[in-house]
């Protein structure tokens, strides 16, 4: 019951329907699935779980707004395919959920029933038909990054003569080297900043609680070595404290990260508008080092765990070639274009009706 503390509405609302009513089969395995298995057996963060806890709570409105039936009295035995087919649908018609939203409601209702049928197998008929409801297609988007010239640019806007400066520095220097998400930059402490002989590392932690370690170019730990000897001087610098505070000497949230990278681009982009797009987001840095990774030949694989995804699909997304690529890829084969080879065939130039044929373009 301690995870209960972490979700005190659900708890209360939790005890209440046992209070009042003998529980469904369906209420007693949603409160295990949610309280038990989740976060004991699968290991998941409470962020993780509020997710399928949303999914779940958006099901259970449909059930009772659309379909009248009463969520206190629902059992297994009323789910359907079909139901769940029109829970999506209202999901996107009724609610206004994109593609992507639709996508991960159903993910996580899959889950659910993989978890019935694993409990009871009777179930395992229902998560067949469940799971094989297609997924909506996506349309497909370009990762939007910067160039590498948009990315030292926009690195040249804080001062490095102010305490400030430093630390925004520093901060975006790691965002960028490292791939990292904001909130992984936030939760950094002292002590995930590893200098040893070999080089430095930064300790990573990411969804799920997985760590990874990601080194550092030489450059970038230079400074961070410099940063926390300037902060040493100013406040303590244990192991366990946080790596980047506030004026107060507090936690940076992510916010507050989101924050400065917004100041700094608008400064960046008064300086070069053509290098930067209309709006730039903390995760922009996330993607223009990974494709910056790709475009310096990087297996996908290694980037895959650069970036700390659970899937290589997750990371194929990069795989959507940038137009230095493109452009690369084309001047390689340059070679071999109709002006080089072809049209220099005897075999083109011989046949004097295909020749003819050819210029007939020009003069039309």
């Amino acid at each position: 019951m301690g995870f209960l503390v972490k979700f005190p509405i659900l708890a209360v609302r939790t005890v209440s329907i046992l209070n009042k009513t003998k529980p469904t089969d369906l209420a007693l395995a949603i409160s295990d699935f949610l309280f038990q298995h989740l976060p004991n057996q699968k290991g998941l963060q409470e962020n993780s779980v509020k997710s399928y806890t949303d999914a779940i709570s958006l099901f259970m409105l449909y059930c009772e707004s659309e379909l009248g039936l009463k969520r206190e009295k629902m059992a297994i035995k009323d789910i359907s395919c079909q139901m769940v087919e029109g829970f999506l649908d209202w999901l996107e018609n009724e609610r206004r959920n994109s593609p992507r939203s639709r996508n991960q409601r159903k993910a996580a209702l899959n889950t659910f029933f993989k978890y019935l049928q694993r409990k009871n197998p009777a179930h395992i008929l229902l998560f067949q038909e469940i799971k094989a409801i297609p997924r909506k297609k996506l349309a497909v988007q370009s990762i939007k990054h910067l160039s590498i010239d948009a990315v030292s640019e926009l690195l040249a806007q804080p001062s490095l003569n102010t305490r400030i400066g430093r630390r925004n520095f520093a901060i975006l220097s790691l965002l960028y080297e490292t791939g990292a998400r904001v909130s992984e930059i936030a939760a950094l402490t002292i002590g995930d900043i590893r200098f040893s002989r070999n080089g430095a590392s930064v300790y990573l932690l990411g969804k799920g609680g997985k760590t990874r370690e990601v080194p550092l170019i030489n450059s970038v730990a230079t400074f961070i070595k410099r940063y926390l000897a300037d902060e040493a001087e100013r406040r303590n610098c244990l192991k366990s404290d946080i790596l980047f505070c506030n004026r107060n000497n507090q936690k940076l949230t992510r916010a507050g990260i989101a924050y400065i990278l917004k100041e700094h681009f608008k400064t960046a982009q008064l300086v070069n508008p053509e290098m930067f797009p209309k709006r730039v987001y903390p995760h922009i840095l996330r993607h223009s080092r990974a494709m910056h990774w790709l475009e310096a030949g990087i297996d996908l694989q290694y980037i895959k765990d650069l970036l700390g995804h659970a899937d290589i699909v997750t990371t194929e997304i990069y795989a959507q070639l940038s137009v230095e690529m493109k452009r690369k890829l084309l001047g390689d084969v340059h070679q071999l274009t109709i002006s080089d080879v072809a049209l220099s065939s005897t075999c083109w130039t011989n046949d004097k009706n295909l020749v003819e044929w050819l210029k007939s373009f020009s003069e039309k």
